[in-house]
C-alpha cells in the first residue's frame, strides 16, 4: 500500500503541471485527434531511439569489417530518418483527406436522406414509446454524434495505418534501398580516390644520396680498358 500511495501521489503531482492539463484538455475536446497525435508521436520517438541505438551498434560492432562499418551505420541512419519523416508526412497528409474518404465510402449510410428517414421512423414510433420520451430524445444530434464517432474511428485507423504501414513499410524501403546503393558508390569512390592519391613529394622524389649515378660513355669504355692494345680484350668481360 505504501508503494501505491507513493505512486499515486507522483502521478497526481504530474497532472497538476500546466502542460499535462493542456494535453488533458485536448483529449477532452478532441479525443480522436489527440489520441492519433499521441500514438504517432510515441512511434516516432521509439523509432528515433532505435535509430540511434542501431547506428551506435553498427559503428562499434567488431564483427563488421572496418571498411564496411561506416556504410552500415550510414544505412541505419538513413533508414531511421526516412522512417520518421515518412510517418509524419503520411499522418499529416491523411489527416486532411481521411474525413473525405469516409464520406465517399459511406455516403450511402450517412447522408441527409438517411438522417431524415431515421427521424421519420422515430416519429412513427413515438406513439408506442410515449410522447414525453420522444420529446426528450434528440434524434438529429444523436445521429450526428454517431456519425462523428464512426468517422473518428475510421480516421484513426486510416491515419495510423497510412503512417506505420504505407509510410514505414512501403515507401521507406523503396527509397532507402536506392539511396543505400548511392551511398555505397560514394563511399567506394571516396576510398578509391584516397588509394590513388599521389604520394608525397619526399616519397615520389627520394634523395639521391646513396643512389647510383648514371654511367657515361667514357666510364663505360674505361671499365673495359685493361691497358692492352688488343681491341678484343675490351669485350672479353662481356
Amino acid at each position: 500500500m505504501g508503494f501505491m500511495n507513493g505512486l499515486s501521489s507522483v502521478v497526481g503531482s504530474v497532472t497538476n503541471f500546466k502542460p499535462m492539463q493542456k494535453l488533458g484538455n485536448k483529449f477532452i475536446k478532441n479525443p480522436e485527434g489527440a489520441l492519433a497525435a499521441a500514438t504517432v508521436t510515441s512511434i516516432v520517438i521509439k523509432d528515433g531511439i532505435g535509430c540511434a541505438m542501431y547506428v551506435t551498434q553498427s559503428l562499434n560492432n567488431k564483427k563488421i569489417p572496418d571498411e564496411k562499418r561506416k556504410f552500415v551505420a550510414a544505412l541505419d541512419l538513413t533508414n531511421g530518418v526516412l522512417m520518421i519523416a515518412a510517418q509524419i508526412a503520411m499522418f499529416l497528409a491523411m489527416r486532411k483527406y481521411s474525413g473525405k474518404i469516409f464520406d465517399k465510402i459511406f455516403k450511402k449510410s450517412f447522408n441527409p436522406d438517411n438522417k431524415s428517414n431515421a427521424i421519420t421512423r422515430f416519429r412513427m414510433k413515438a406513439s408506442q414509446i410515449g410522447e414525453t420520451i420522444y420529446k426528450k430524445m434528440k434524434i438529429g444530434k444523436d445521429y450526428e454524434s454517431f456519425k462523428k464517432s464512426a468517422t473518428d474511428v475510421f480516421k484513426f485507423c486510416l491515419d495510423i495505418g497510412a503512417a506505420t504501414i504505407v509510410g514505414k513499410r512501403v515507401i521507406v524501403p523503396l527509397i532507402a534501398t536506392p539511396m543505400a546503393g548511392k551511398v555505397e558508390k560514394w563511399m567506394n569512390k571516396d576510398e578509391a580516390e584516397q588509394e590513388t592519391k599521389p604520394a608525397d613529394k619526399k616519397d615520389a622524389n627520394p634523395s639521391m644520396k646513396g643512389a647510383e649515378k648514371p654511367v657515361t660513355e667514357q666510364q663505360e669504355t674505361h671499365k673495359f680498358d685493361t691497358g692492352s692494345t688488343n681491341l678484343l680484350d675490351k669485350y672479353k668481360n662481356k
